[in-house]
């Protein structure tokens, strides 16, 4: 019963969710979410080094209302079909991102740089604070770094641990296309990502 009301939260944020920031970050419609089809990403968690830090990484418990529509009929709006639900939330997250889009039609790349672009991004048409997930999951920060230092990839992995969406079409009901992934050990970050750590999000 206690895993009905308690969402608890990745380790990491999955692939479809960073995708749907990026898209947000652009200035792309719902509606023209195949643009980018064919984009690969790579993600790399920039945590703690120490193995204790990383496992007890700090995070928040929110109360939320969750209303239960019932199945048997009975009015969806009986206050019995409505119960508190806790959901977890990693906090302090940081973590290195590639784009890779030389497969797809528009470049990604680009609209990325002139989003952050300060003499660019007033072309830039979009809607409301930068998200990573829900609306109160906020960005304090985003930018165009060479990566440095160490990180763990977050790599698809046929055996991995992890679950996670790549891709949600709305157009068939919301139903997500998941993968599985396993969170490798601390290495070293550059220029470019290992090659078994692409991910494709997206439709294609």
């Amino acid at each position: 019963m206690w895993a009905r009301s308690y969402q608890e939260t990745y380790p990491a944020p999955p692939p479809s969710t960073v995708y749907g920031m990026l898209l947000s970050l652009v200035g792309v419609e719902r509606s023209e979410r195949d643009r980018y089809a064919g984009v690969r990403i790579a993600l790399a968690l920039a945590e703690s080094p120490d193995e204790e830090v990383w496992q007890r990484r700090e995070k928040a418990r929110i109360l939320r209302k969750f209303r239960r529509v019932a199945q048997s009929g009975r009015n969806a709006d009986l206050l019995a079909d409505r119960r508190p639900d806790y959901q977890e939330l990693l906090l302090g997250l940081q973590f290195w991102l590639w784009v890779d889009d030389a497969r797809a039609q528009h470049s990604l790349a680009d609209a990325v740089r002139a989003a952050l672009d300060p003499d660019r991004r007033a072309d830039v048409v979009r809607h409301g604070a930068l998200c990573l997930g829900e609306s109160s999951h906020m960005v304090n920060d985003i930018r165009i770094r060479s990566p440095r230092g160490q990180a763990r990839f977050v790599a698809p992995c046929e055996h991995g641990f992890l679950t996670m969406p790549v891709w949600t079409d709305h157009r068939m009901g919301g139903r997500p296309a998941v993968q599985s992934f396993a969170i490798r050990d601390l290495e070293r970050v550059g220029v470019e990502p290992p090659h078994d750590c692409w991910i494709a999000v997206g439709p294609g």
